[in-house]
């Protein structure tokens, strides 16, 4: 009897669990509320991006402007106006030198002049002239002048090399930016085309708000990057107008497979990569300029030999007679004893041979590097946009079979959304990768100091 009544309670106790069950089972149709009222996206088209101030068709377009815009290029030519001067002044002390002089002078008191006693104006005039004969430091001096001459014209041809480096960078940082930012706004159409399926099907009874939800932070999200995107694109054709000098900003009106193929061919023929580059011959140069201007203390010691000339005549004003003079000197100077400052002078230009040296040799360890590191940049770049893209054409196909599964009723909408967001994120990082190889082999030619279209361009 007492088993018979445990069976009984034992089915009573399982049927009520299945009825609250079947009653709790019912509730999750209402977990879903109805989205707020407030809740909204706009779905407007952007604006487009400013416009820059100025325009430029492309590279050759870009590299006329340098000459009148570029500080550091005027500078440079600036210093091969000096260097000139200076070579010519060296050369004043090896050419003659003639002077002229005249005289009037009234005195109140006779005086004897000309062989006879005169009272009133007096006229006195004279010619000189002086010969170096043997300077060794003046002759000297005009080869190490030549020198500086020939380091600013190379200096020159390297300002050019750092700047179209930078020019390279920018100009591909502005294509790169333009593209991000159409790119951008495409995305945010597509986002925008899935919001209205999404609509279409919750008005067909398929979905629910979640999913409207869903597509709305898709938009918004498509749409928070294209300020910043735009931003960036002004701020790099802010960048370019600070490397030219100009006010304002400057855009280009060309792609990065474009800007690749106008700068190939206005650097030409790349000659040889481990040819040594203008930066390290300057250098060197440098270290040969202190070491002539150590030997121009040491011919300080040398004697030199003058040869100075002087006609004159003087006489009464307007009246005569006047007597006539010249004299003829051959002068010989030798340096004995200055107090010790000719010891110190060379002294002090040894250690500055020292200092060139130094320098040298760090130039050329930061030459040897930049060239490898460019090398391994346009690899490494390269294989990452292989990559990139790969994983961009994977998600344009998964976005391409979420939009037809879920157009045909058998996709949901969070794989709808979630394809989509990651073919926008496949693209900006394809955008990243593109611009890392159009800068890696944009600066390569310059890196490597072989772009022989900036050394061909006229310098003045």
């Amino acid at each position: 009897m007492r088993r018979a009544i445990t069976v009984v309670t034992c089915i009573l106790s399982g049927a009520a669990l299945s009825l609250a069950g079947a009653r709790g089972g019912a509730q999750p149709a209402a977990i879903v509320p109805s989205p707020a009222a407030s809740v909204t996206v706009d779905e407007s088209k952007p604006p487009a991006p400013p416009k820059p101030a100025k325009m430029l068709p492309g590279w050759n377009a870009l590299w006329t402007e340098l000459p009148k815009a570029s500080a550091d290029l005027r500078i440079a030519l600036a210093e091969i106006e000096r260097a000139e001067a200076a070579t010519r002044i060296a050369w004043a002390a090896v050419n003659p030198t003639i002077n002229a002089t005249g005289t009037y002078t009234y005195s109140s008191r006779p005086q004897f002049v000309a062989g006879a006693i005169a009272t009133g104006g007096i006229i006195q005039a004279q010619l000189s002239a002086s010969q170096t004969l043997i300077n060794l430091r003046a002759f000297h001096q005009i080869g190490t002048q030549k020198m500086v001459e020939d380091i600013a014209r190379l200096d020159v041809v390297e300002v050019r090399r750092r700047l179209g480096l930078g020019l390279a960078r920018a100009a591909a940082s502005i294509s790169a930016a333009a593209r991000l930012t159409e790119g951008n706004r495409t995305s945010l159409s597509l986002a925008i085309e899935r919001l209205a399926l999404t609509r279409k099907r919750l008005a067909a009874g398929v979905g629910d708000t979640r999913d409207l939800v869903r597509a709305q932070q898709d938009v918004a999200t498509a749409r928070a990057v294209i300020a910043p995107s735009d931003e960036s694109l002004l701020q790099a054709e802010e960048g370019l107008a600070v490397l030219l000098g100009t006010p304002g900003s400057v855009g280009l009106n060309v792609d990065l497979e474009g800007l690749e193929g106008e700068v190939r061919a206005f650097c030409g023929d790349a000659g040889a990569a481990d040819k040594e580059r203008l930066d390290v011959t300057i250098a060197k140069k440098r270290i040969e300029l202190a070491e002539r201007n150590v030997d121009d203390i040491t011919l300080k010691f040398v004697p030199t030999l003058t040869a100075q000339a002087s006609a004159g005549m003087v006489g009464r004003a307007f009246e005569g007679p006047f007597n006539q003079l010249w004299s003829v000197s051959v002068v010989l100077a030798i340096p004995l004893y200055d107090g010790g400052v000719r010891y110190g002078e060379k002294r002090d230009r040894v250690a500055l041979v020292e200092e060139a040296r130094a320098r040298a040799l760090q130039v050329q360890i930061a030459a040897m590097v930049e060239r490898a590191q460019a090398r391994r940049a346009l690899d490494v770049a390269l294989a990452a946009q292989k990559s990139a893209k790969e994983a961009r054409d994977l998600a344009a196909e998964a976005d391409r079979l979420a939009q037809a599964a879920y157009g045909s009723g058998v996709g949901t909408n969070f794989d709808l959304i979630d394809a989509g967001r990651r073919l926008r994120e496949s693209e900006t990082q394809l955008v990243l990768r593109d611009l890392d190889v159009a800068r890696a082999r944009l600066a390569l030619p310059f890196v490597e100091g072989t772009c022989v279209g900036v050394a061909k361009k006229g310098d003045s």
